[in-house]
């Protein structure tokens, strides 16, 4: 029944609302730049020309946030973040934690 669960969410995902907190602005080895908002529940990653809407996933490692096409990976100040279409190196919070 896990598995139904998973798909329920994944299906519900690109509707689903807004998490209410602050977008945070991070910086990538490359230079690329995202502004992050995130809930116990969902992780809205934008970039300039995309934004990708994702659920919490279980994660021993660190914060986990995925669909089928995109993980990202808190912790603390780094963020990994890995798309089909956007692999990026490390990234983290930029110091005044908004603006990208």
């Amino acid at each position: 029944m896990a598995w139904l669960s998973s798909v329920v969410l994944l299906a519900l995902a690109p509707s689903a609302p807004a998490p209410s907190g602050t977008p945070v602005a991070y910086r990538c080895l490359d230079d690329s730049k995202f502004m992050l908002t995130a809930s116990p529940t969902l992780a809205i990653v934008s970039f300039t020309d995309r934004e990708y809407r994702l659920p919490r996933r279980p994660s021993s490692l660190a914060v986990k946030y995925a669909t089928k096409t995109a993980t990202l990976y808190l912790d603390g100040d780094f963020a990994a973040f890995i798309a089909d279409d956007r692999p990026l190196p490390g990234c983290y919070r930029e110091k005044d934690g908004v603006g990208a």
